[in-house]
């Protein structure tokens, strides 16, 4: 242990391995290596956030996952699409608070091509010029190209061309003994991989996150960790990690027993020690909830996501958290950290200090 914290804290990389053993690391002394790992990503102790809204068009998917309580299912939840008109008032409700940026998401729907896709950020960008386009994800590129009979490649090249300004790197777990298990009907690792590969060669920046808690071991969760950063030091594209936990109530993994706190939290402390590539770490207020939040504000994460307007997924699920731009001003400064607002690249719009 005394080794592996005078690497640590000589700001050299871990191994796989190495990782591993701090699961066994007391909290508070993991807490504090992490802390002095994000001091050394992004000094001045700045942490932003984002005012943005999630737009779920459709809940209609194709791939219905063991892990998700929001898609359409015969005689449990009814189906919907959302028309364009309607995506655009959610827009214009947006902007109306400010707000910079919309992550458009949908569900495998097997009744949408290319050109659904693409009409959809043409009208947002044509009526708010201004928005940012942070959406969609890898396992959706991959269904419009086979919807549409098109490669990765182009459908990336028509909705970057349209005004998508970058993709979030919804990764699940990155495990394929439990994707298997879990989504087997949704892209495989490295399909995930090949689009995040596709998104840098196009110059479009990403995110990477994880589902964790859906019976994956701990060396698994370091195994995903290992993929991110592979990827980050071939393409540097991935801008942000964003652990959550699974919320296993009505889904067709109720059985499983949720993840603790203290999961959560070693979670963001390995993977800011280890994603030595990657400069920023959110805290997932969503899924855990503002005070644990704000604890991973002082154990590796620096940034806080987005305000968001709407969030429907995670809440189908009954996890039900819900913030305002005056609590998260409140939330980081009462960690010691300075808020700010960002923008979509991780660019100061105005500090809060």
């Amino acid at each position: 242990m005394k080794k592996l914290k005078e690497k640590i804290y000589a700001g050299e990389r871990l191994s796989e391995e190495e990782a591993l053993s701090l699961f066994d690391w007391d909290i508070l002394e993991l807490g504090m290596a992490a802390d002095f790992r994000t001091r050394q990503a992004a000094p001045g102790g700045k942490v932003g956030f984002i005012i943005d809204r999630i737009i779920n068009f459709t809940n209609i998917c194709e791939a219905e996952c063991n892990f998700c309580a929001f898609h359409a299912r015969a005689g449990q939840i009814e189906p919907y699409e959302l028309t364009i008109e309607g995506i655009l008032k959610k827009v214009e409700e947006l902007v109306a608070s400010g707000g910079t940026q919309v992550m458009l998401q949908g569900g495998l729907n097997p009744r949408h091509t290319l050109e659904a896709y693409t009409a959809m950020v043409r009208a947002i960008k044509n009526r708010f010029p201004g928005v940012t386009l942070h959406s969609f994800s890898p396992a959706e590129l991959v269904h419009i190209a086979r919807c549409s009979d098109v490669s990765v490649d182009h459908v990336i090249e028509v909705l970057q061309e349209a005004g998508l300004a970058s993709v979030p790197g919804a990764s699940d777990i990155l495990v394929e003994r439990v994707r298997k298990l879990v989504s087997p009907r949704k892209i495989s690792v490295p399909e995930w991989v090949a689009v995040m590969e596709s998104l840098y060669r196009h110059g479009l920046k990403s995110s990477a996150t994880m589902t964790y808690g859906m019976g994956e071991t701990l060396r698994e969760r370091i195994e995903h960790l290992g993929v991110i950063r592979g990827l980050q030091d071939r393409t540097g594209i991935v801008r942000a990690f964003i652990p959550w936990s699974f919320s296993p109530a009505h889904t067709r993994m109720e059985e499983v027993s949720p993840c603790t706190g203290m999961d959560y939290l070693k979670i963001v402390a390995i993977a800011r020690i280890f994603l030595d590539n990657v400069r920023y770490i959110q805290a997932g207020w969503l899924t855990e909830g503002m005070k644990l939040a704000q604890i991973a504000l002082t154990m590796g994460a620096n940034d806080m996501g987005g305000v968001l307007t709407e969030e429907v997924v995670v809440g189908a699920t009954g996890v039900n958290n819900k913030t305002s731009m005056d609590e998260m001003i409140d939330v980081i400064r009462d960690a010691g950290r300075i808020p700010i607002q960002r923008d979509s690249d991780y660019r100061q719009i105005r500090s809060f200090a």
